[in-house]
């Protein structure tokens, strides 16, 4: 019986150790936002055994990062979305209904506004083609529709989202007994100094708008974050009139900025050039010269009026034209040397793998949803290894306060998790103290038999030598 009580303890300590692990392998695992399966368990099979589905974030609507949202999954109907859908039967208690739609025929904004208007949390589409989704760009249409959206949008492969479909179709046949159930988390690779990149064009003047927008912000985080301006740049087979928008034989190019306008590609390329080499000589400043600079935007004097900001902040002017001019093969023919910084900085943009600008990306995720400035705040707080204080401002209470949306907190996740071990324990506790309990019982019973007829076999041998001694007595 100890014998087997303390197999009960070393099974017990396993267990514990064994959800320990996996905790702590789930909390170092959630790096990016993610799609995981909850129910039902045969969808899993379906999907090769993976319970967790590739997923790319839309750049519109709203993204609740750090935080994770769980709820059933209804097909929308029509299931493409593009008019007005039927009401959704929900579940019961269902508090975060989920959507799924199928890709094509309208934008995706139409369809995730559709989702939205009969009560949806979160619009799911599905790829209608075979593709690698990650580097599908989720993005609003030109009416504006996306600016409508309060929730979040997220893709997925085409052949997870038609096993999703199966497996709703298959719980309705069955009433919905086993309804399919999802989680999508919105976490973030985390960093003790954040960097977050701003891809940009000089000649564009929605990127210095989103700058100045976030500038306030950017600079309570400046002692705590990395700003790097990075700058959008083109070949020459994708551009129209490559000889005058491109420079270095077409290697590097940007769009004729005003039309018939004095400005051309090429002013744009150089300009990006000046940008960086601000950055290189003077990174604690840029942003001031960012926000200066919206006033030299496509004027034909842009390229004085940006040199003369430099002047004006105090930048090292002599530094910042050597690191233009040391950056050709050949400064003496930029039109067909190549520029190693222009280089390093096409190669980075292919790498990043975007098509539309503004755009952000911390610790090399990209950023998605509309450059609200305090949703990226938010969303750079969240990127910490630990929160500074930098981040506690009052807009926290509003922020929270004004949340669209019904997500659960990934710390009350943690929480509810934490809640769990510690009602296992004590269960665990508490049943080993009664099983204890219950085996000394049992033992005290045991020994009070054995000494009861230890004491009987005693008495029958007295009373059995006595009977003997008188019959030699009486003999």
């Amino acid at each position: 019986m100890g014998r087997f009580i303390v197999w009960l303890e070393i099974i017990s300590a396993m267990s514990f150790l064994r959800f320990a692990l996996l905790f702590t392998l789930a909390s170092f695992l959630a790096a990016n936002p993610r799609l995981t399966i909850w129910s039902p368990s045969d969808l899993i099979n379906k999907l090769d055994g993976r319970n967790e589905i590739p997923i790319t974030l839309g750049h519109f609507g709203y993204i609740p990062w750090g935080r994770a949202l769980v709820g059933h999954v209804y097909k929308a109907d029509p299931i493409d979305g593009c008019s007005t859908l039927k009401k959704i039967d929900l579940h019961t208690n269902d508090r975060s209904p989920i959507v799924i739609i199928r890709r094509g025929n309208c934008p995706f904004a139409t369809k995730a506004y559709n989702a939205q208007l009969v009560g949806a949390k979160l619009a799911v589409i599905f790829d209608d083609r075979e593709e690698d989704v990650v580097y599908t760009n989720l993005v609003s249409d030109p009416s504006g529709t996306g600016t409508n959206v309060h929730i979040p949008i997220v893709m997925i492969p085409k052949r997870s989202g038609e096993a999703l479909i199966q497996a709703i179709e298959a719980a309705e046949r069955r009433d919905q007994r086993t309804p399919v159930a999802i989680a999508v988390s919105f976490d973030w690779p985390r960093n003790d100094r954040p960097v977050y990149e701003v891809w940009m064009s000089s000649g564009d003047p929605n990127s210095y708008e989103a700058l100045a927008r976030f500038a306030s912000r950017a600079k309570q985080l400046a002692s705590r974050t990395t700003l790097e301006p990075h700058f959008v740049l083109m070949d020459g087979a994708k551009i129209s009139s490559a000889v005058e928008n491109c420079v270095s034989k077409d290697r590097y190019c940007a769009p004729d900025p005003d039309g018939r306008g004095p400005l051309t590609g090429k002013d744009i390329v150089i300009q990006d050039l000046w940008q960086i080499c601000v950055y290189e000589q003077a990174s604690s400043k840029f942003l001031d010269y960012a926000l200066g600079f919206q006033s030299c935007i496509n004027k034909a004097a842009m390229q004085s009026c940006g040199e003369a900001l430099i002047h004006q902040l105090g930048i090292d002017y002599s530094s910042v034209a050597k690191c233009v001019q040391n950056s050709w093969e050949d400064s003496s023919d930029p039109e067909t040397s190549d520029n190693l910084i222009l280089r390093n900085e096409r190669q980075l943009f292919i790498n990043r793998g975007f098509s539309s600008w503004p755009q952000v990306f911390i610790n090399e995720m990209p950023f998605g949803g509309d450059l609200n400035p305090v949703r990226l705040f938010d969303q750079l707080c969240h990127s910490f290894n630990t929160r500074p204080p930098e981040c506690d401002t009052p807009e926290d209470t509003l922020r929270k306060s004004a949340d669209p949306t019904d997500y659960k907190a990934q710390g009350s996740i943690w929480m509810i998790v934490v809640l769990i071990v510690v009602f296992a324990l004590v269960f665990m506790g508490a049943f080993y103290i009664v099983y204890r309990r219950i085996v000394k019982r049992e033992l005290a019973k045991e020994l009070s038999v054995q000494v009861n007829q230890t004491v009987s076999n005693y008495v029958l041998m007295n009373e059995k030598r006595v009977r003997e001694q008188q019959q030699k007595d009486q003999a």
